[in-house]
C-alpha cells in the first residue's frame, strides 16, 4: 500500500485539512478567481503561476513552501473539476490520478438514485478513489462502506466525505478488495455493492494521462472478481469504460451507456436485481443548465444488441437527426428513429431523417433543418452554399473518411451573413452533404448534487 500518490502524501493531507492549511487554500482560491476574472476582463498575463505563488507568499508570508505550492495544486486541480463536479469541487483535496477517473456528481447522483429505488439500503463501495460515488449514495440516503487500498486516497475521500458533511454516513475502509478478509469487512451488512475498476496503467502514460486498458480482465480488479461478487451481492453495478462490449453485459442485466451535454462519460454494467424492468440497454442522456436541475432522458430496449429489429431506411427528409453517442453506443439508433418515427438513410450510418414538425429528440439527438441534399462534391457545396450568403459552416461526418476541417478549409467561403450546418455522410456507397440550419442553442451547463428530472421512453 503505497503511502505517497502522484506527489501528495498523508502528512501533506493532514497538513491541507487543518486549519493552516485551510487558510493557505482560501488565499489561494481568492488570488485564482481574481487572475481568472481580470484574464476575462482582456489581462492574458493575469493567469500566471509564478504571479500566483507570489501572492499567496504575501498574503500568508509564515507559510511553508511545500504547503503552499501542495495549495496552488488543489485550487489548479479544482478549476479543472468544476465542469465535471460541479460546486462540489470547491471542498475537495484531489490528485490528477484520481480526479480522471472521477465519476461525475449528475451521473454519480442518478446512479446512487437507482439503487435506492431497487431497494438498497447499505453499499459497499468497492474501490472508492476519491469518495465521490460514496457521497452520491449517502446523499440518496443510504449507509456506505468505502473500501480504497491506497491510503493517501482514502485519506483524500475520508476528507472529502467530511468536507461534504457526509462523514457520519460513509466508513472508509483502507485496503485491497481483492484480499477475502476486507472483502468480508466491506460487505458485512450490505444489501448492495457498487465496482469501478481501474482501467488505466498508471506505469504507462501518453498525452499526459496514464494509459487505458481495454481488457476486462486486465482490470484491476478483474471482471471475473467483480462477477464473484455479485453471485455474493445480487444489487451489483459496475462503472466500465464506454468502449465496454455488448456481450460483457451480465445474463438477465442491463447495460447503460451516459452522455453529459453530448459528451460520452461511462458505462455501467448491472445485474438483475438493479437492471432496469424489461431493459438489456439503455441510454442515458444528460444536459445540464447553469444554476438549475438537469435534464434527463432515456431510452431502453428490451432486447439484446444482435436481436435489435432492423430500422426502416429511406430517403431523406425536411430533418435530419443526429443521435447522441450514448444511443450509438447502446445500439438504439433505430428505436430513436422508431420514436421520433423517422427512418435510417442507411441501416449502417447513424443517422436518422424524418418529415412533420420538427423532431424534439431532446439530448438523445440534435434535430437539424435540411436546407439542401446533393452527392458530396466541394465545388458543388461551395456553389450552394456561396449562392445562399453563407460565410461561416461547421461540418461534420458521419461513416466518411472525409476530413470536417479539410473541407471546412478548402470551400474558402467569402465572407457572408449565414451560418449553416454541413453534415457529410456516406449513404449507400458514396458520401452525400446535408446542408442544414443551425438548431437551437442547447443552453448553459453546470453540474451540481441533487435529483435530475427524468423522461424514460422504452422500446417494446
Amino acid at each position: 500500500m503505497s503511502a505517497t500518490l502522484a506527489g501528495v502524501d498523508l502528512a501533506t493531507v493532514a497538513a491541507l485539512a487543518a486549519p493552516p492549511g485551510q487558510r493557505l487554500l482560501a488565499a489561494a482560491t481568492a488570488h485564482d478567481e481574481d487572475a481568472h476574472a481580470r484574464a476575462a476582463a482582456g489581462d492574458a498575463a493575469a493567469v500566471d503561476p509564478l504571479r500566483a505563488a507570489a501572492a499567496l507568499r504575501r498574503a500568508v508570508p509564515d507559510a511553508d513552501p511545500a504547503l503552499a505550492a501542495a495549495a496552488l495544486t488543489q485550487v489548479r486541480l479544482r478549476r479543472r473539476a468544476r465542469p465535471r463536479l460541479g460546486g462540489l469541487a470547491d471542498h475537495l483535496l484531489l490528485t490528477e490520478e484520481a480526479l480522471e477517473q472521477a465519476t461525475r456528481t449528475v451521473v454519480a447522483d442518478l446512479r446512487a438514485t437507482r439503487y435506492a429505488a431497487a431497494g438498497a439500503r447499505q453499499v459497499a463501495d468497492l474501490g472508492c478513489g476519491l469518495g465521490l460515488d460514496a457521497a452520491a449514495f449517502a446523499r440518496a440516503g443510504l449507509r456506505v462502506t468505502a473500501v480504497e487500498r491506497d491510503a493517501v486516497t482514502a485519506a483524500l475521500a475520508a476528507h472529502n466525505l467530511a468536507a461534504l458533511g457526509l462523514g457520519d454516513a460513509v466508513d472508509v475502509v483502507v485496503g485491497d478488495v481483492t484480499e477475502d478478509d476486507v472483502l468480508g469487512t466491506a460487505l458485512r451488512g450490505a444489501d448492495a455493492a457498487f465496482a469501478d475498476p481501474a482501467r488505466r496503467d498508471p506505469r504507462s502514460r501518453r498525452d499526459g494521462r496514464s494509459r487505458r486498458v481495454a481488457d476486462p480482465g486486465a482490470w484491476s480488479p478483474p471482471w471475473s472478481w467483480v462477477a464473484r461478487v455479485a453471485e455474493r451481492v445480487p444489487r451489483t453495478a459496475a462503472k466500465v469504460a464506454p468502449g465496454v462490449p455488448h456481450e460483457l453485459t451480465p445474463g438477465g442485466g442491463t447495460a447503460t451507456w451516459t452522455s453529459v451535454d453530448g459528451d460520452l462519460v461511462e458505462a455501467e454494467l448491472a445485474w438483475p436485481a438493479l437492471a432496469g424492468p424489461g431493459a438489456r440497454s439503455r441510454a442515458v442522456a444528460v444536459r445540464t443548465v447553469a444554476g438549475g436541475a438537469p435534464t434527463v432522458a432515456v431510452l431502453d430496449s428490451p432486447v439484446a444488441l444482435a436481436d435489435e429489429p432492423a430500422p426502416p431506411v429511406g430517403a431523406p427528409g425536411a430533418w435530419l437527426v443526429e443521435p447522441d453517442d450514448a444511443v450509438i453506443r447502446a445500439g438504439l439508433v433505430a428505436a430513436l428513429a422508431e420514436r421520433l418515427d423517422g427512418r435510417l438513410l442507411d441501416p449502417r450510418v447513424a443517422l436518422v431523417a424524418a418529415d412533420g414538425p420538427r423532431p424534439r429528440p431532446g439530448p438523445l439527438g440534435r434535430a437539424f433543418a435540411v436546407e439542401e441534399v446533393l452527392p458530396y462534391d466541394l465545388g458543388a457545396l461551395r456553389a450552394a452554399l456561396v449562392a445562399g450568403g453563407v460565410g461561416h459552416v461547421v461540418v461534420k461526418k458521419r461513416a466518411t473518411s472525409l476530413d470536417p476541417d479539410a473541407v471546412r478549409r478548402d470551400l474558402r467561403l467569402p465572407p457572408g451573413r449565414a451560418s449553416r450546418v454541413v453534415v457529410l455522410a456516406r449513404v449507400g456507397e458514396h458520401p452525400w452533404a446535408f446542408v442544414c440550419l443551425p438548431p437551437p442553442d442547447r443552453g448553459g451547463r453546470g453540474e451540481g448534487p441533487g435529483v435530475p428530472s427524468e423522461s424514460t421512453v422504452t422500446r417494446r
